[in-house]
């Protein structure tokens, strides 16, 4: 998962002509300017199905991961300087689990992900009604369709070493349980993930783009694999959040995390009452 610059792990590498910028990490090819239309999710779709751009027809709506590897929470409008951004928010082709199957709190609603590129938190309660824009995407297969559950790769997770899970699609190995003394503030969880002795290798609190991609939409409480990563903590308007790497942009008091719940982020801003969240948790990174 390619990361902005300055931070541990892949940085993020892109080139741009004619309209279609490269993702020289992911091997995405992306539509430079979002759609200046907004749209409901269907005709977000059927836009991109027709759009014709680079010499290519087979556009189509990115998934929510494929939109995460993108969107930057360090700069303004939260999206990657190498692509002209707007602000407010984006769709993705991917529907919440719960929608899908009209069960728990998604029973009645037309709930669908979505990043909002004001501030770069991704949303799963956002209206597949509402009109939004939509930014395009090819490559790596036509993935789901917007009412089929997500797939879990084939084989996507190995064990290389006791206590560490390879993910076989990103090539990055996490730690499979966590910290386990409990609830930590962000600092205290940069400093576990320095310090951390696991294997004899060095490890990193994640970013917020390396923490989407443990996310299994297929599932709910926790929307992650249990069986590789079990004891998994998880839950809305809660402190089961896990740290990410960096503070919200422009504050030095607030930090990005991520629920494994359904899979939102926010950071602690106090500002809603989903994202009050205090000490939470840190699951390391290499």
């Amino acid at each position: 998962m390619p990361n902005p610059s300055g931070y541990p792990g892949t940085t993020a590498s892109y080139t741009a002509s004619g309209g279609v910028v490269h993702d020289d990490i992911t091997g995405l090819d992306w539509q430079q300017v979002e759609s200046s239309s907004t749209y409901t999710n269907a005709d977000a779709i059927t836009y991109c199905e027709g759009l014709s751009l680079g010499g290519s027809t087979d556009w189509r709506a990115p998934t929510r991961v494929e939109m995460a590897s993108i969107v930057d929470w360090t700069v303004a409008n939260s999206t990657n300087t190498a692509f002209t951004a707007a602000g407010g928010f984006h769709k993705t082709g991917s529907n919440w689990i719960l929608t899908i199957r009209q069960a728990g709190a998604g029973a009645g609603t037309d709930y669908a992900w979505a990043f909002n590129l004001g501030d770069g938190i991704v949303s799963n309660a956002y209206s597949a009604a509402t009109a939004a824009r939509i930014r395009c995407v090819r490559g790596n297969g036509a993935g789901e369709a917007f009412s089929d559950p997500a797939r879990e790769p084939l084989n996507h997770y190995s064990t290389p070493a006791t206590g560490e899970v390879e993910d076989n699609c990103t090539g990055l190995i996490w730690q499979a349980s966590g910290n386990a003394s409990g609830l930590i503030s962000w600092s205290d969880a940069v400093t576990y993930c320095q310090n951390l002795d696991l294997n004899g290798h060095t490890w990193h609190l994640p970013t917020i783009r390396e923490l989407a991609t443990l996310v299994d939409e297929a599932q709910v409480a926790p929307a992650i694999n249990r069986t590789y990563f079990p004891n998994t903590q998880y839950g809305a308007r809660s402190n089961n959040w896990y740290w990410s790497s960096h503070n919200s942009r422009g504050s030095t008091t607030f930090a990005w995390a991520l629920n494994f719940d359904d899979g939102f982020t926010g950071f602690n801003s106090a500002s809603a009452a989903w994202n009050t969240f205090g000490p939470s948790w840190a699951k390391c990174v290499r």
